[in-house]
């Protein structure tokens, strides 16, 4: 992607805030006016559980450098090789058998101050877990932990919804089994029509 580009959709997200879709964290910590840096492995662990769990839900924006509040901190005093470190946690941050192909990562200088980008797409080939096994999901403004197995249920059911709603060129009503329809009408209320069926199924 074009750096002018990242430099802009970086802006963007800083001035639309956190939500289900951004999360911004901070390369420091401490008081205001006496802040220090926190370590590469400890901000290492927040990307891995971060993009974990927006890949987990709807993809999003994960920005390094930045306060909860939009203020843009930066990673002062932070070495080309930790700032390299912290570019590899999708690498090293995620279980090795649900790897993450799909994430963007860059560091840019916004406003004079390094900032690190990242951002995921929507997981559908797998459920993501962190390098300890844990599995994440955003929520609203959360990253919570939740069971694979619930993903997995709620994206079957989205599949199994969309292709029971799948129009087919060319198919008529000759094409379907009366036999088979009348079998769940009766399954649904005794005595209903195969057509009512349809009907009520949409």
């Amino acid at each position: 992607m074009n750096p002018i580009v990242i430099s802009d959709r970086v802006t963007t997200a800083i001035q639309l805030g956190e939500s289900h879709f951004r999360e911004f964290k901070s390369a420091l910590s401490g008081p205001p006016g006496n802040k220090t840096k926190r370590t590469v492995k400890e901000i290492a662990v927040d990307i891995g559980r971060t993009l974990v769990a927006f890949a987990n839900a709807d993809g999003g924006e994960l920005l390094i450098g930045v306060e909860d509040s939009g203020a843009i901190t930066g990673l002062p005093g932070f070495s080309e090789t930790e700032i390299n470190g912290l570019l590899a946690a999708p690498d090293t941050q995620i279980h090795m058998d649900t790897p993450m192909s799909m994430v963007k990562r860059t560091s840019l200088i916004i406003e004079g101050k390094s900032v690190i980008y990242f951002s995921v797409s929507k997981s559908t080939d797998f459920v993501h877990l962190t390098s300890d096994g844990r599995c994440l999901q955003r929520r609203d403004l959360e990253s919570i932990p939740v069971a694979s197995e619930a993903i997995k249920f709620d994206r079957q059911e989205a599949k199994s919804r969309s292709y029971d709603r799948e129009f087919v060129d060319g198919a008529t009503m000759a094409d379907l089994d009366w036999t088979l329809v009348q079998a769940v009408a009766d399954q649904i209320i005794r005595g209903m029509s195969p057509e009512k069926c349809l009907q009520y199924l949409e």
